[in-house]
């Protein structure tokens, strides 16, 4: 088979005709762990074995996650073939995009992707960004789903599993983890296991402190932006008095402190200047954020041999953000972004036993979500009214404060259920239904005087919607032999309606059409194959998909003032394409995995605004392509452990989107490589690591809303990638 397309052949070439690329639930970069007979995952609320889960999904185990370096799901998701989380957008809005389905149209929209940790979704955008310390496992789940997971998702969810407790062992046991390298990167965590009594009563404390030094030059001041401040905590308990019942409560605290760049370097503003870090702002970006979370679940099995759960979950997210809102060395416009949201979710689920002919779940769900975002403008006065209206000074209105107050709750009541039949030990069926009532209010106002020239004058205004959707999905598996399972399914998923919350004017509320949009849905048609042959180490899968796309939400742009934007429902698109991943052992001490996604979007009817036609074209920024790779070595003698790695990522953008936007915006690769050493007692373990091995200074974009049609239409930033880094970590286990 021929694949064709501008640039990155060798690449390409070497990655496709790899033998075993597949696309479904192997971990990126198999451990000892994961070539086992078995991968146990949770993502259908019960212990299986991958190969018995008809989901697209990825598996990234805890020494997966640390062979490849990544501290957060943007770094994973260069490892997972068809996601995308490009950097954090204005006010550390995170977006992270699976089968190319990501973003809302605004803050009200629905999330393409659900993210949990510990079965608890997190509502707050600027939340998503998870650390990844002591954690499990992350499964990465592909398609819509909302019969398996509390809150429907459109587009895929990211089931997170932290470290459990462990109450049958008799002593304190834990690890320390020291790093230090370049750009004054330093990080030090740990954690501890404290049986409080045998087999009844645990707790466990794990926390990281971590800062690096600023890489973009601020020509303004010569200060460096970029770097991260992060501290954070975890603390649990597991009480497990009998075989039939245990209880864990979860307390999660972390706070941010950092000088970041999400508005990129070169942007489609008119200071964009395309040389990598570097930037001349009269303002530097600050974020602050404090986040508190709380959760508590148990699981009660019944004499019947069914089990009932409950996670009941509480969280709080407050955030301080300003940026220079004209990217400028002149002093003509500040952003500040003051955000809060606070969130209570439960759960109610009832499992039955495994049984023969197979097993069903049923769900309850509950979510209310009130968020507060109050984007104001400190500095929008006299430079900003002689420069962009062109007033002399004796035409300004008098000076007062401008922004908006955007009070929004979303309010959801869900029931779902899912269930197998297996007709034999080899074919079965399975299904599931949803039912959600989803309810929005936004409660909005907009103050100050400059807008008003904007044909915004002051307003309050408070609308609500109430959808109630059905979702579904139904398939069949076929297992032919230990070593090979299949499956075909359809499922159906939506994204609720939005209401407009961003520069609401007299115009928007009389006209209804351009206030609200209607629901988005995907079917999706899907069928998978896997693969594994535990003797050898090989594991082999793939999945392929096709998806109706309808009433996508899109916001169009508003001549003159480009900002301000129009909400409406894109007629009907596609999605197609593959995920596939594999890995084998090449001799003993030696394994290689490899990865592979491919993906088209393509509108099939979409006119934005009268005469102008985008059917037939793209949308979104997800890669067209994503690949990648790595290659472990662990080798154990008399000595001690010797142990390296190196992988590769390499991603292509759309073709269509680099043609539309920036043209500059290419394919690249990123490479990163460690080797480490520990001695046969195992008392320690210490690590040399690079990222961005060859250096790599190339861009990549993100949206901060829009249909995906281009710079006239859409507001895209622009972040190169680090520059190389290098570093070394210690490990210290304890207690053992």
């Amino acid at each position: 088979m021929a694949i064709k397309y501008r640039g990155g052949k060798s690449f390409l070439s070497l990655l496709i005709l790899s033998p075993g690329i597949a696309a479904y639930g192997q971990t990126s970069v198999p451990t000892q762990e994961t070539v086992k007979d078995e991968i146990i995952v949770t993502a259908t609320k019960r212990s299986e074995n991958v190969l018995d889960v008809p989901i697209s999904m990825q598996v990234i185990d805890t020494t997966s996650l640390e062979a490849l370096q990544t501290s957060d799901l943007s770094e994973m998701s260069g490892f997972v073939p068809n996601m995308y989380e490009p950097p954090a957008t204005e006010a550390g809005r995170s977006v992270i995009a699976i089968r190319g389905i990501g973003a809302g149209v605004n803050r009200s929209a629905g999330r393409a992707v659900g993210v949990y940790v510990d079965g608890v979704y997190i509502s707050a955008e600027t939340a998503l960004d998870v650390m990844l310390e002591d954690i499990q496992q992350v499964e990465v789940l592909r398609g819509p789903q909302g019969t398996l997971f509390g809150r429907n998702t459109i587009g895929g969810a990211i089931n997170i599993s932290t470290r459990t407790p462990q109450t049958d062992t008799t002593r304190p046991a834990g690890q320390i983890h020291l790093s230090a390298g370049h750009l004054a990167h330093r990080k030090m965590s740990g954690h501890v296991n404290i049986p409080l009594r045998t087999d009844r009563l645990a707790v466990r404390l794990s926390g990281f402190r971590y800062k690096r030094d600023g890489y973009i030059k601020n020509a303004f001041d010569d200060t460096l932006l970029g770097g991260k401040n992060r501290t954070g905590l975890r603390a649990q308990a597991l009480w497990t008095p009998n075989g039939s019942f245990k209880a864990r409560l979860n307390y999660t605290w972390h706070r941010i402190d950092e000088q970041p760049n999400s508005e990129g370097e070169a942007t489609t503003n008119p200071g964009s200047d395309q040389i990598p870090y570097t930037v001349n702002l009269d303002t530097p970006e600050i974020w602050k954020q404090s986040f508190k979370q709380s959760d508590l679940r148990f699981d009660y099995i019944l004499p019947s041999g069914f089990t009932l759960t409950s996670i009941s979950a509480w969280a709080d997210v407050n955030d301080f953000y300003e940026q220079d809102g004209d990217r400028l060395p002149q002093a003509i416009t500040v952003n500040r972004f003051d955000g809060a949201n606070e969130e209570k979710s439960q759960e109610l689920r009832l499992s039955s036993p495994d049984t023969a002919h197979g097993n069903f779940l049923l769900g309850l769900y509950y979510l209310d979500a009130r968020t507060l975002y109050s984007p104001t403008f400190p500095l929008m006065g006299r430079a900003f009214l002689e420069q962009v209206f062109f007033l002399p000074p004796d035409q300004h209105p008098p000076d007062v404060l401008d922004g908006q107050r955007i009070l929004g709750q979303d309010t959801t009541l869900a029931v779902f259920a899912n269930g197998t039949y297996d007709f034999n030990d080899k074919l079965g069926v399975f299904g599931g239904l949803r039912l959600t009532r989803d309810k929005k209010t936004v409660d909005y106002s907009i103050f100050g005087e400059t807008f008003a020239l904007f044909g915004l004058p002051p307003l309050h205004s408070r609308q609500s919607l109430t959808n109630t959707p059905l979702s579904w999905n139904i398939g069949a598996h076929y297992r032919p032999s230990d070593t090979l399972s299949t499956y075909a399914k359809i499922s159906r998923g939506y994204r609720s309606a939005t209401v407009k919350d961003d520069f609401i004017g007299q115009a928007d509320l009389d006209a209804p059409v351009g206030f609200f949009t209607k629901p988005e849905f995907v079917t999706n048609y899907e069928a998978g194959l896997k693969f594994v042959k535990p003797e050898s180490g090989l594991r082999f899968n793939t999945a392929l998909f096709y998806m109706d796309y309808t009433d996508i939400q899109v916001s169009v742009s508003q001549e003159p003032f480009l900002f301000l934007r129009t909400l409406t429902n894109a007629a009907k698109a596609h999605v197609w394409g593959f995920e596939a991943d594999a890995g084998w052992h090449l001799a003993p001490d030696w394994r290689l995995s490899t990865g592979a996604g491919y993906l088209k979007t393509r509108y099939d009817q979409f006119m934005p605004e009268p005469g102008r036609d985008v059917s037939g074209t793209g949308f979104g920024s997800a890669p067209e392509w994503t690949f990648n790779a790595a290659l472990d070595y662990d080798h154990e003698n008399a000595h001690g452990r010797w142990q390296a790695h190196v992988d590769a990522r390499y991603l292509i953008p759309p073709h269509d989107f680099v043609l539309r936007t920036l043209p500059f915006v290419g394919e690249y690769p990123l490479v990163g490589a460690w080797a480490g050493y520990s001695p046969k007692n195992g008392a320690w373990r210490l690590k040399l690591w690079v990222k961005n091995l060859t250096d790599t200074h190339k861009p990549k974009t993100n949206f901060h809303w829009g249909a995906g049609l281009g710079p006239l239409l859409d507001n895209i930033t622009v972040q190169y990638e680090m520059p190389r880094r290098w570093g070394l970590t210690l490990d210290i286990p304890f207690g053992r």
